[in-house]
């Protein structure tokens, strides 16, 4: 029986993991965009809206001429007219006149504001073209400038920001049919074990369905990769190596789950030693769970021997998968971890020096009316699925503490 090699501390590891370079970008539709990583920065081709427009329903006016207008003494203002929808206006407002527009439209010449429809009033003469404003406006009130939006050139979207709908809606404002983003991580998937099943059979004794399978490719599809399950292998070396060879030969990330303890029978090492440039960097991390975590590297490739256990694999995954994905994806949020809750722990929690612990946790309400939110630790080990499912985050112990008080203020990190 093999050993592990010397625990590598989890900080080596994430530097390995930031060394990767983003991968090379491509031009999809802009429909296609949604989730997807913008590779440069987008600066905008034009001014928006272009011209001064209207931001509500009323009157466009010269502010001078309401100064000081109320219910008590209105301005009386002349209406000139209507400003078409899509159309450049023909009217141009003088001293003591007004002309009806909408939202959206397009201001008129003469015109520095527009009074809300609420605060105007027809004058009580059905002849007379006269309308009493009660509001006063100042320049620019209730007017969106022609370059407010966006300036020419300005830059309005960060290259590495994850494209959402916001963004997606921006560049279509600004005309834009396609958009460059970062092509998606190829994640390959095999799994492992003579016990393991299709998660679709039913288990005889002694054997497990394989959800590791699902789990990590869900993950993978989640951080924006495409993912692509290579087969379930029981313990036959020479089948993992060609499989693990034509996993390398199409993805960016390969994971095997299963075969990365030190027992005989496990032979991902031998696998990855038999891919040409692949070299097994690390074999063994500080941290639980997943100690038993094989990270080898091809040039711009990776392998990951993945614990079995599926919290253990599952953890591993959120802690070292998502911020590789992220890097290849070239995002800029890559190493910030989002919607980070404080709260308090209400059990202790032993731990051992040297060893990052990641502690799943529930959260529950406050103990005490203003206090931060409970961490409940969720009790159970390595292997057991319902851990992650009642989990709503982890609590990170370090390597310098030997575990973690109950009532200590502890930061939450979600498990999406």
């Amino acid at each position: 029986m093999t050993s592990f090699l010397t625990l590598t501390p989890v900080p080596e590891l994430l530097a390995h993991i930031a060394s990767f370079a983003p991968l090379e970008a491509e031009d999809v539709p802009l429909e296609e965009g949604a989730g997807r990583t913008l590779a440069e920065d987008f600066r905008s081709p034009e001014e928006l809206p272009g011209f001064d427009r209207s931001v509500v329903d009323g009157f466009a006016v010269r502010a001078r001429d309401v100064f000081g207008a109320g219910e008590g003494m209105p301005a009386l203002l002349s209406c000139l007219g209507e400003i078409p929808m899509g159309a450049v206006p023909t009217i141009t407002v003088m001293p003591g006149t007004c002309v009806r527009i909408w939202t959206g439209g397009m201001l008129p010449q003469g015109a520095d504001a527009v009074v809300m429809l609420e605060y105007v009033r027809q004058v009580a003469d059905p002849d007379s073209a006269d309308v009493e404003l009660t509001r006063p406006v100042a320049p620019g009130d209730n007017v969106l400038a022609k370059d407010e939006d966006c300036g020419l050139g300005e830059t309005l979207i960060p290259g590495g920001r994850l494209l959402r709908p916001q963004e997606v809606g921006l560049l279509a404002g600004l005309g834009q049919e396609r958009v460059r983003v970062r092509r998606r991580p190829k994640v390959a998937v095999i799994s492992t074990g003579d016990e393991v099943i299709p998660y679709g059979r039913r288990p005889l004794p002694g054997q497990v369905r394989d959800v590791n399978a699902v789990t990590l490719a869900a993950l993978a599809r989640e951080e924006g990769g495409e993912a692509r399950f290579f087969g379930l292998v029981g313990d036959d070396e020479a089948t993992l190596k060609r499989l693990v060879g034509e996993a390398f030969a199409w993805g960016d990330v390969v994971l095997v789950s299963g075969g990365s303890s030190a027992g005989r029978r496990d032979y991902t090492l031998n696998a990855l030693a038999a891919v040409p440039g692949c070299s097994t960097l690390i074999h063994g991390v500080a941290v639980s769970p997943g100690k038993p975590l094989i990270f080898a590297r091809s040039g711009e490739k990776s392998c990951w021997g993945m614990p079995g256990h599926v919290a253990s694999a599952l953890v591993c995954a959120h802690v070292f998968l998502r911020p590789l994905l992220r890097r290849l994806l070239g995002r800029d949020d890559g190493n910030r971890i989002e919607h980070v809750v404080s709260a308090r722990m209400t059990r202790p929690v032993p731990s051992v020096l040297g060893r990052r612990d990641y502690i799943r946790v529930a959260l529950g309400r406050p103990l005490e009316p203003g206090d931060a939110p409970t961490a409940i630790p969720v009790l159970g080990k390595s292997g057991a699925i319902s851990t992650l499912v009642k989990a709503d985050g982890l609590v990170v112990c370090l390597e310098t503490d030997e575990g973690i008080p109950a009532g200590t203020l502890v930061e939450v990190e979600p498990l999406r």
